[in-house]
């Protein structure tokens, strides 16, 4: 009898542990699939041929947003890395703001203002050069390329971040605790360098008319 109670004890020990298991497996799972709603939805969108300029205006406020609080996290213009944020937006698009009109600005929001609306400038430029009509197409072509690469690039560095993350435990913090935040930091990493990218490739997109051999 008392080898038969040991075995139902630990039996039914066994049994919680892998209740815990499933439950905590279901919670990963959950943060995983909030993130794929969102891209699905996302190419839902572009492959039922929607139009994307409301989310390009969005993609060049987020980058520029992102370049200022990269290179001028301090209060005092003094402090701000002028150079890095020149840098970053030349990549961006051919920016024609000087060093001496960056170093003018009295603060961050400033700054923000004039770079956005020279971005703005050079993407209405952009749409009035090659046509409205193929710019949404361009977008939407580009953008499915991005978030498909970002995504598998994404999902990969999930896969190892969970691989890891029982070792949290060992410092006395909750593993899936830990793997809420720093799954939603890397998602919002995956979602600022989608947008900076996008923002590159479309402020240099040069669309080509086909030539007689072409066709």
């Amino acid at each position: 009898k008392m080898v038969t109670k040991s075995v139902e004890r630990a039996q039914t020990t066994v049994e919680q542990k892998n209740a815990e298991v499933r439950k905590n497996v279901l919670k990963y799972d959950e943060v995983m699939n909030e993130q794929r709603k969102i891209i699905y939805a996302r190419r839902e969108q572009i492959l039922a041929g929607g139009d994307l300029r409301d989310e390009a205006v969005e993609a060049i406020g987020d980058a520029v947003d992102g370049a200022v609080g990269t290179y001028c996290v301090a209060d005092f213009a003094e402090e701000w890395e002028l150079d890095g944020l020149h840098a970053e937006i030349q990549q961006m698009w051919q920016s024609e703001i000087s060093m001496e009109e960056l170093s003018a600005a009295t603060s961050t929001s400033e700054l923000t203002e004039s770079l956005s609306a020279e971005a703005m400038g050079r993407y209405e430029a952009k749409e009035a050069e090659i046509g409205e009509e193929r710019m949404r197409s361009v977008e939407r072509q580009l953008m499915l390329r991005l978030l498909d690469q970002r995504w598998r690039e994404h999902l990969s560095e999930m896969d190892h971040l969970r691989d890891g993350i029982n070792l949290r435990a060992m410092g006395q913090r909750d593993p899936l605790t830990e793997w809420q935040h720093e799954g939603f930091d890397l998602f919002s990493e995956m979602i600022r360098s989608l947008n900076v990218n996008y923002v590159r490739y479309i402020m240099h997109v040069e669309v080509v008319a086909p030539t007689e051999d072409d066709s």
